[in-house]
């Protein structure tokens, strides 16, 4: 994802996002591994939805940036040096346990169609049944790679970027009023989830012709009624486009954000923009790493399941900052001049 350097809130949000992403992984390789009597806490789930509202946020405040002859080149050029690099790593870090220790991989089977297609950004099923490929959190990016070809259409087409992604996202999300679960994998496009992305780029409108304050206090308005429908008519908030009051809540978490950036702009710790930047690596690699501490606290027979959730998410988030530190940020520096339009190489 691209930096937005006048919405530092929204780089801190992204961490908040991934952190809720890993702590509800955390408590499910607890809760699978070590103890099965502890529950897994399904709300983190709710960052995949926050992410997607922010990446349609990002993609429409720098779209002015692509305009032009080669803008849908360059457009492409930055989110393949963004996005696939470091997954292909995380791919491979996955296919190379699943090759040499199979009994510490859950979830995933050696199949040369599914790597292949994991590789590829394409859907794929997974021993579960579940549309994931190799490196299970990477469905995510298999729709954002499907957001990124609409929006690179969009640009190479010249035509208004909001309306014309917005009525391609909004066929998908009506096709999947009548998707069966018998479906084939390659029509996993057609989920209303999608509608986080045209959520996020109406946001980035929506700052072009009203003040923050009254993003701010939309925002807010979003947020309160969503703790108050919990509270008072025990609803449930349930991501991934399972209930409007989820989305609901996803929506107007980001927005408020967005609404206190003139206030909250300058005061985020660097360590949490740091952390912001590093989430993508979080993401990636937290699946790799955070089951780790579960497994070995049930070799040692130690059944301290509340301290391996803490643990796994330290150990995460740590590990995560020296993968994009020493990892993500050198890779991307050197590839930057090798492709072309990416920014350091000249034009063909």
């Amino acid at each position: 994802m691209e930096r937005v350097s006048k919405y530092n809130g929204i780089q801190a949000l992204r961490f908040i996002a991934a952190l809720l992403v890993v702590v509800t992984h955390a408590t499910f390789y607890v809760h699978e591994r070590l103890d099965k009597d502890l529950p897994v806490w399904s709300l983190g789930a709710i960052g995949v939805d926050i992410f997607f509202v922010i990446s349609g946020f990002v993609m429409m405040v720098t779209a002015g940036s692509f305009i032009g002859e080669d803008g849908w080149k360059r457009f492409c050029a930055r989110r393949v040096l963004r996005i696939v690099p470091l997954y292909w790593i995380a791919t491979s870090i996955k296919l190379v346990t699943l090759l040499t220790l199979p009994s510490v991989v859950l979830h995933a089977e050696l199949n040369p169609l599914n790597v292949v297609l994991s590789y590829l950004f394409l859907p794929s099923t997974n021993v579960d049944g579940r549309f994931e490929p190799l490196l299970g959190v990477g469905w995510t990016l298999i729709f954002e790679m499907f957001f990124y070809g609409i929006f690179a259409l969009a640009l190479a087409l010249r035509v208004k970027i909001l309306p014309f992604v917005g009525a391609v996202l909004a066929v998908c999300c009506l096709i999947s009023v009548f998707r069966t679960p018998d479906w084939p994998a390659a029509t996993m496009y057609f989920s209303p989830i999608v509608a986080f992305f045209f959520v996020g780029m109406a946001f980035a409108a929506l700052t072009r012709k009203h003040d923050h304050k009254m993003l701010f206090i939309s925002g807010l308005i979003g947020v309160c009624i969503t703790a108050a429908w919990v509270v008072f008519f025990d609803g449930e908030i349930l991501a991934k486009a399972k209930s409007p009051l989820g989305a609901l809540f996803a929506s107007s978490f980001v927005l408020l954000f967005i609404g206190l950036e003139p206030w909250i702009g300058n005061r985020i710790p660097r360590s949490v923009l740091f952390m912001g930047e590093a989430s993508y690596a979080l993401y990636l690699f937290h699946p790799l790493i955070a089951p780790a501490v579960p497994q070995v606290f049930s070799k040692l027979g130690v059944q301290l399941p509340t301290l391996s959730v803490l643990l796994s998410i330290l150990i995460a988030v740590f590990a995560s900052a020296i993968v994009h530190k020493w990892i993500e940020v050198p890779i991307t520096k050197f590839l930057r001049p090798l492709i072309p339009y990416a920014g350091g190489a000249k034009r063909p």
